[in-house]
């Protein structure tokens, strides 16, 4: 039995910034990966909840308050749902 083949990584990079780019109202494409969510793109506690409300949405899975609170930084939110992509089997 083979391993199901997962998204590409510049795959689910461009689908999470598309979520943030929606969710925050950015409307510039350019979304550095160390662009820090609350300092650099302006998100505050409203706009953390709607974003993770909305990556669950997209990957079709579930994110736990305690996980959420640690991304704070564009590339983690990719790393994080990469690696949960894999371990959760989401889309």
């Amino acid at each position: 039995m083979s391993d199901p083949v997962s998204p590409s990584s510049a795959g689910v990079a461009a689908r999470v910034e598309a979520v943030i780019r929606d969710v925050l109202g950015l409307e510039s494409d350019a979304l550095p990966a160390t662009s820090r969510l609350r300092e650099d793109l302006g998100a505050d506690s409203v706009d953390a909840v709607m974003l993770v409300m909305a990556l669950e949405r997209e990957f079709k899975g579930k994110i736990s308050q305690e996980e959420a609170a640690e991304l704070s930084t564009v590339e983690e939110v990719v790393d994080y749902v990469s690696l949960r992509i894999g371990e959760q089997g989401l889309s």
